[in-house]
């Protein structure tokens, strides 16, 4: 090997520096390249999985408790109803078979509390409601017991249904405050989604920057899908869940774009979950009167803008309380069930229907004239006569219904103005011998 003399030159020999990027091979420089955009990405596609899986336990967490206390209450609150409607039964028809159904009734109103004051995330308040409850209840059954002999009394009567009207009150209230905590966690969830956010725009960003430093295809493979990435975070940053990417590599950002699609499916499955707990009637499926309310300020707020005609309709089950009577509460809860079901099949598609309380119930109808509402009223009317409804015990049961229905802007010019003009088109309707249709 010949070795270079450099001795009287006067100049130090080139020495060749490993570690100079540019000494670095072709191949070398895009791995690095390479590693500069993927290994951010690569790490925040393993954290969302690990993220959605936390996500998914933490909201199963929030709502599992209030969704339970809101089932139980208000089975809870149907069971107590249920056994005053007993003791209201026993004082106008002394009977033995009525004195023993309240005795299991109050039995398993008893258990239920039993029950629920037994879990352990009650807070004080509700706790506090509930025992307060409970002490009513205990103290309502002494005086149901002066009504379930043979003759009873009047006077305890009337104390009983105020011990009872005072329960079923700090029952909604415990309610209500369920309802509250849903609504509290479900802002838990929307901040988590915008710190997920943050997650997915922070590996966009050292993308891009690795995409820059690296070389021009490797920076045009990653600037394309990161484009669908800020397109998505728009959307999400606007509330638009619906929103998809349209990525189908198969490589990190597929996978990080599949795990973001299913973030956001599976926050929309929640999202509307949850709407539909706080908007449906919890027997019949139906709109519940709260969404009922909402939804006919905006008809009538529409209907107001463009000049568009819009109906209400009333409907009230005829002789409710001998179906309960005479069948029992689960019949009657059936026969309900049937009603909604049937109205919601001759309802038009546009139409809204609605528990509006007890047996009675709403169907807004948007666009209608009161022509059009007759129709719509009249068919909904025949398609109930026309049906038997059998229970799960084998009671074949005739329904029929009452309906009144007002029109805007003639018969009101506001929500409540509509309701109280349907309600005396109902009132009409069932002074003229029931199973009829009148316009206010």
């Amino acid at each position: 090997m010949m070795r270079a003399n450099h001795r009287g030159t006067g100049e130090e020999p080139y020495r060749v520096n490993p570690f100079s990027f540019t000494n670095l091979s072709l191949r070398t420089r895009l791995l690095i390249a390479m590693g500069m955009v993927f290994v951010p990405l690569l790490a925040v596609a393993l954290g969302s999985g690990v993220f959605l899986q936390h996500a998914a336990g933490q909201f199963n967490r929030l709502t599992e408790q209030p969704v339970y206390k809101l089932q139980t209450t208000s089975r809870l609150q149907n069971r107590i109803r249920s056994t005053h409607a007993l003791v209201e039964n026993y004082a106008a028809t002394p009977q033995a078979a009525l004195r023993d159904r309240f005795v299991a009734e109050a039995r398993a109103v008893e258990n239920d509390f039993v029950e629920i004051l037994a879990k352990p995330f009650l807070g004080p308040r509700e706790y506090t409601l509930l025992a307060d409850a409970r002490q009513e209840w205990k103290d309502s059954l002494v005086l149901a017991e002066l009504v379930l002999v043979p003759n009873p009394s009047r006077s305890a009567l009337s104390r009983f249904d105020q011990r009872v009207r005072h329960v079923l009150s700090s029952l909604d209230q415990i309610y209500s405050a369920s309802y509250d905590e849903i609504s509290a966690q479900r802002a838990q969830i929307d901040k988590a989604e915008n710190r997920f956010l943050l997650i997915i725009g922070a590996a966009v960003g050292l993308g891009l920057i690795g995409a820059v430093a690296g070389v021009l295809w490797l920076a045009r493979s990653v600037l394309i899908p990161l484009r669908e990435f800020e397109k998505g975070l728009s959307h999400f940053a606007n509330d638009n869940l619906s929103y998809r990417l349209d990525l189908h590599n198969d490589n990190e950002l597929g996978r990080l774009a599949r795990d973001f699609n299913n973030m956001a499916e599976r926050l929309m499955e929640h999202k509307i979950r949850l709407e539909e707990l706080s908007s449906r009637d919890g027997l019949t499926g139906l709109y519940n009167r709260r969404e009922f309310e909402d939804r006919l300020r905006e008809e009538v707020q529409r209907a107001r803008r463009y000049g568009k005609p819009l109906s209400v309709m009333l409907l009230d089950i005829d002789h409710f309380k001998n179906i309960n009577d005479r069948y029992g509460h689960q019949a009657g809860d059936e026969a309900l069930i049937a009603v909604a079901d049937l109205i919601r099949l001759s309802a038009r598609p546009m139409d809204a229907v609605c528990r509006y309380g007890g047996e009675e119930l709403a169907v807004i109808l948007p666009e209608t004239d009161e022509n059009g509402a007759g129709v719509v009223a009249e068919r909904i009317r025949a398609a109930i006569a026309d049906s038997l409804t059998t229970t799960s015990e084998g009671n074949e049961i005739q329904l029929t219904v009452s309906i009144g229905f007002a029109t805007f802007p003639q018969d009101g010019d506001t929500g409540p103005g509509l309701v109280k003009a349907a309600d005396q088109a109902l009132y009409a309707a069932k002074q003229g011998g029931r199973n009829l249709v009148r316009s206010h």
